[in-house]
């Protein structure tokens, strides 16, 4: 009796979405600071989507560009360049992913921002 029930809780285990775990994964050997931004859990149709998503951007952007804020002032400074690029570019991709929803169109479900 006590097989069926593991089967179940298998199963259970093996359906659970990927995106459970963190919807952002930042690439480490990347020639520049990349995070991957998955938004396939989201309805891009929606405002809700597209502010989820911005909140995501920021993050990925965090990650990626301000990996300590103990760095000399001149470091800090192309950080903080780094993070305004990412996040603004980041905001223009989800904009347009919201724009392609609201007229219907299929979206893929992830995309790379990149810090400079």
């Amino acid at each position: 009796m006590k097989h069926p029930m593991i089967m179940v809780l298998a199963g259970t285990l093996l359906a659970t979405p990927a995106l459970a775990e963190d919807p952002i994964r930042v690439v480490a050997n990347a020639p520049e600071p990349t995070a991957v931004i998955y938004y396939g859990d989201l309805d891009m149709a929606r405002q809700a989507g597209l502010d989820a998503l911005n909140g995501r951007v920021k993050k990925a952007a965090r990650a990626i560009c301000l990996p300590s804020l103990n760095d000399p002032t001149r470091e800090w400074v192309r950080q903080t360049e780094c993070y305004k690029t990412a996040r603004a570019d980041g905001y223009a991709q989800a904009e347009a992913l919201h724009a392609a929803s609201m007229r219907g169109e299929v979206l893929v479900g992830a995309f790379t921002l990149t810090g400079q």
